[in-house]
């Protein structure tokens, strides 16, 4: 019986005191953007460690995403930084502007380029690790990272989201 009340204190102080993801935002070309930011708890300035991108899928939003595809639990073991940046409101729903021919046009490309960046500045982020993720719409640009955006993303991975090749 002890042991049960034990375990039972100590789950409620785990859940009390784990970490918390932070709602942030950045500014793309007079646009606020808004991403959560989950940096585990076992995080040490000292050592580079790799980013994560984590992408939702259309109509979806990075809250969702974040429970959905739970990463922070692996990001605590492995020792990674975990985003979920959240896709602009297309008029039907949040979404990732994949496919386009013109990535310096593409706000989206700029958003996860500029976060990029912001977020090596304040943290030791190993830039040969970054490594983008998502789910259908999320999986579609993350194909489209790889492609567009190879100097900054080192390896990708689809969740039901396919690659589509265009032809002009």
């Amino acid at each position: 019986m002890k042991f049960l009340l034990l375990a039972t204190c100590l789950f409620s102080l785990g859940i009390l005191f784990s970490q918390n993801s932070q709602i942030r935002t950045i500014n793309i070309n007079g646009t606020t953007r808004s991403y959560r930011l989950y940096v585990p708890a076992v995080y040490n300035s000292n050592q580079a460690v790799p980013l994560v991108f984590n992408f939702h899928g259309y109509t979806s939003t990075a809250f969702e995403q974040e429970n959905y595809g739970d990463f922070r639990g692996i990001a605590d073991t492995a020792n990674f930084i975990l985003v979920h940046p959240e896709g602009l409101d297309g008029g039907s729903g949040n979404f990732w502007n994949s496919f386009s021919t013109v990535a310096p046009s593409n706000y989206d490309y700029q958003f996860v380029s500029q976060l990029i960046d912001s977020l090596q500045l304040e943290y030791s982020i190993d830039e040969t690790r970054v490594y983008s993720t998502g789910l259908s719409n999320g999986g579609f640009f993350s194909y489209d990272l790889a492609c567009f955006m190879s100097e900054k993303i080192a390896a990708i991975a689809s969740v039901s989201g396919s690659m589509i090749s265009q032809h002009e």
